[in-house]
């Protein structure tokens, strides 16, 4: 009987169950995408517009790049614009 409740509540839990947000992890990471860098040393992300409240306190360049060259200076994606 415990076994058949352990199934139960096992069953429960997959994945078709979840919200879609909570199912599968979303990327909206392309590599022909192109995206926006401050050039600063202290700069972490990289931005979807060029218009990001993440780029306001940029006083450095702002570049414009590939996803991937964006990940290869160890860039991150903004937790606001994506």
């Amino acid at each position: 009987m415990f076994k058949a409740l352990l199934l139960a509540g096992s069953l429960l839990l997959t994945s078709a169950s979840l919200p879609a947000r909570l199912a599968a992890p979303v990327t909206h990471r392309t590599t022909t995408a192109a995206v926006y860098v401050c050039m600063s040393k202290g700069s972490v992300a990289y931005h979807s517009t060029n218009e990001c409240a993440g780029l306001n306190r940029c006083s450095h360049e702002v570049q414009s790049m590939s996803t991937t060259a964006a990940e290869e200076l160890g860039k991150r994606a903004c937790l606001k614009c994506f």
